[in-house]
């Protein structure tokens, strides 16, 4: 039997206008809102946007902590 690889939901709520737009977008391309926000989720944590938090290499590297650490940028 498979194990299901995703196993712990997380729910928040936004505004209509804001799922409507979303939703327009992820409609045209092709992928759900949950795809969308998995991959928001991982750019945040790996570091691929500007508001992501940094990695604990950059910590190590700059000797800082994560909550004195700057943004990357």
């Amino acid at each position: 039997m498979k194990r299901k690889k995703l196993t712990h939901g997380i729910t928040f709520f936004v505004t209509a206008e804001t799922h409507e737009a979303v939703r327009k977008d992820v409609d045209e391309c092709q992928i759900s809102i949950s795809e969308l926000m998995r991959g928001l989720i991982e750019d945040y944590l790996y570091g691929t946007h500007f508001y992501s938090k940094p990695s604990l290499g950059e910590m190590e590297i700059e000797g800082t902590s994560n909550e004195e650490a700057e943004p990357n940028e």
